[in-house]
């Protein structure tokens, strides 16, 4: 199923590491969720803009290789070209 990068990186600005639950990857989503309430609740949300920014990176750049590894023509054998997704 295709995955919407825009989407992916919106859902990061919302809320933090719900983009990357979109992808499908649960367990990191809410590490990254539970790493900018540690880090932004102290500090008024100052040291969590990097990790927001990093975490909207993070979830368009995997929405590409998602979707580019369901378009890719299969190999020899019947694999997947590229099953690589982080």
């Amino acid at each position: 199923m295709r995955k919407d990068p825009a989407l992916a990186c919106l859902l990061n600005l919302l809320l933090v590491g719900t983009g990357h639950m979109y992808l499908g990857q649960v367990a990191k989503g809410i590490v990254i969720m539970a790493l900018g309430v540690v880090l932004g609740v102290p500090t008024m949300g100052i040291l969590a803009v990097p990790l927001v920014i990093w975490a909207m990176y993070d979830a368009h750049r995997i929405a590409k290789k998602m979707n580019q590894a369901e378009t890719k023509p299969l190999a020899a054998g019947g694999r997947e070209a590229e099953k690589g997704v982080e």
